[in-house]
């Protein structure tokens, strides 16, 4: 018999269970037992939790998500078409909604695959080889593995905030827990001071307006608003003001809905282009770095095109410094430096009117095309190419900033917020700005990806399974780099270069080599289909080709 330990229990470590159950044969189940070791109920994880209010959405287009299986052949639309027919065609359902599913379709695996699998309630505190196989630790006491996958996704739950804000109510991240945010920790009318001006940061001004019984109408002609613009009426139990404080002081732009024809058409001619310069480029050899000024051609090349086909012309250099300053400006506009910014507020109302092509297009708007567009297409394309220390923080800075431009709210999340900036409810500070005295604090920054807090080498390990992993010497981190170094299905590198055999990791603890884990598209990423079919030929005898 195989002893698999899994590390973790959401979306990554499900799709890779679904897919050797796939790839297991029903008289070889009794070979292979699985531990799933999460606090929470496997399958949704803690970002997904069933508990959550309803208030909080899902942030990407529900068509992704597909947990199907031979188990069962239902996406999450056909199962939503099923169990909440009242949801039927909706983009952003409730994230609530999104982990029942993925922990339905865990429970059919658990009861009716053709591999054994448990679920250990525990945080694990170590893993450690020992000759050929592996000792996991916990509260749990020890127990010994022939195999480990690492799938941590954002952090097991319980695990506390790595620089923790000083007096805010929450120690722990605001990854599907919001149980700090009450009203008796925070009553009407109080003054809330957040940290972060991001995607979680958002929910919180949701959960402290919509979910205290705050409702909203859409804006009318004499309303002097927009007319795609909402209307905040407050119940009267919400914070006086929320405030949102960031070091940019600037929000992420909304989502477009729709993509003109035109820039569409465009996009399919650079696609081609990026996959030609990703076939070159990963067949270098691991020690020569690869220059990655090919890849910002092709992007700006898309960018400027997406322009053209706007009737816009913007010169390389004006989209260059926004990609390196992420502040966004007037594609036409041709300035000797950058404007003063507007605020917050009226960033957000204004790239909504852009992308209703009710304002001039913005280098913003630009990039978020080429990013976003080509993405399934870059993922591939830069996967595990050795670069320079230099061109891997390069691109990470850049990369920061564009999918503030890509991969913002839902427009809808933003046309709410727009809403409470006019309700006067909320605000975004600025510059030097500090908390009124009295204020409430709420930590609303999520753990960035990775295995470590910062790049390699100066990084310290986020957990103390990496650091033990990493002071053994089983896995490695590339200068530059935060996340483990892994081969295509999942091994992960030992600091002398070889595969460290029966270890495996996916999703976010590799996030850098790899990229874009942060996703409920499991097509994006083939590591965790592969790592099935090794696991599948250790128990048939027959690697799958």
């Amino acid at each position: 018999m195989i002893r698999i330990a899994v590390i973790g229990g959401g979306p990554k470590s499900l799709f890779a269970l679904l897919a050797l159950n796939d790839h297991i044969p029903f008289t070889s189940s009794s070979r292979v037992a699985v531990d799933v070791y999460d606090p929470l109920p496997p399958g949704a994880g803690s970002v997904w939790r069933v508990d959550q209010p309803e208030t909080l959405r899902l942030n990407v287009n529900a068509g992704i998500v597909d947990a199907s299986s031979t188990l069962s052949s239902e996406t999450f639309a056909e199962w939503v078409d099923r169990v909440a027919p009242e949801m039927t065609g909706e983009k952003y359902p409730p994230r609530r909604l999104v982990g029942r599913y993925l922990r339905e379709q865990f429970r059919l695996l658990s009861q009716h695959g053709n591999i054994m699998v448990a679920h250990a309630p525990f945080v694990v505190s170590g893993v450690e080889r020992d000759g050929e196989h592996w000792r996991v630790s916990g509260p749990f006491g020890t127990q010994q593995y022939e195999e480990v996958l690492l799938a941590t996704g954002h952090g097991l739950a319980q695990d506390r905030t790595v620089e923790p804000m000083p007096g805010a109510l929450n120690s722990h991240p605001l990854i599907g827990d919001y149980a700090a945010l009450t009203t008796a920790d925070i009553p009407a009318g109080s003054e809330v001071w957040i940290r972060g001006a991001a995607l979680t940061a958002y929910d919180v001004a949701l959960l402290l307006s919509e979910s205290r019984g705050g409702f909203w109408r859409l804006s009318k002609d004499d309303d002097g608003g927009a007319p795609w613009g909402l209307l905040y009426r407050p119940s009267g139990k919400e914070p006086r003001r929320i405030t949102l404080s960031s070091r940019s002081g600037s929000l992420m732009d909304p989502k477009s809905e729709t993509v003109p024809d035109d820039v569409a058409f465009c996009l399919e001619e650079h696609k081609q282009r990026l996959r030609q310069w990703g076939a070159k480029v990963r067949g270098t050899p691991p020690d020569i770095e690869v220059n990655l000024d090919g890849l910002w051609v092709i992007l700006l090349h898309c960018a400027q095109d997406c322009a053209r086909a706007m009737d816009v012309t913007v010169s390389a250099l004006a989209l260059w410094r926004t990609a390196l300053t992420g502040q966004s400006v007037e594609a036409s506009c041709r300035p000797i430096s950058f404007p003063k910014a507007p605020s917050a507020s009226a960033h957000l109302r204004n790239s909504l009117a852009v992308n209703h092509l009710e304002a001039p297009v913005t280098t913003g708007w630009l990039w978020a095309r080429a990013w976003s567009g080509l993405y399934a297409e870059l993922v591939p394309a830069i996967d595990r190419v050795p670069r320079s220390v230099h061109a891997s923080r390069h691109f990470g800075r850049v990369a920061h900033h564009l999918e503030k431009f890509a991969f913002g709210p839902p427009e809808l999340t933003a046309r709410k917020l727009v809403g409470l900036f006019d309700a006067g409810i909320l605000d975004v500070a600025g510059a030097g700005e500090n908390p009124t005295p009295g204020s409430i604090f709420i930590d609303a920054v999520t753990p960035g990806p990775g295995a470590l807090r910062a790049a390699a080498p100066a990084g310290r390990a986020n957990s103390e399974v990496f650091a033990g992993l990493l002071t053994a010497g089983d896995v490695s981190i590339r200068p530059g780099d935060r996340g483990l170094l892994t081969e295509a299905d999942g091994t992960c590198l030992a600091q002398d270069g070889s595969r460290s055999e029966s270890l495996a990791a996916l999703g976010r603890p590799t996030e850098d080599p790899t990229l874009g884990h942060d996703t409920l598209n499991r097509s994006l990423h083939g590591e965790h289909r592969l790592w099935a079919q090794r696991i599948a030929g250790l128990v048939t005898g027959t690697l799958d080709s």
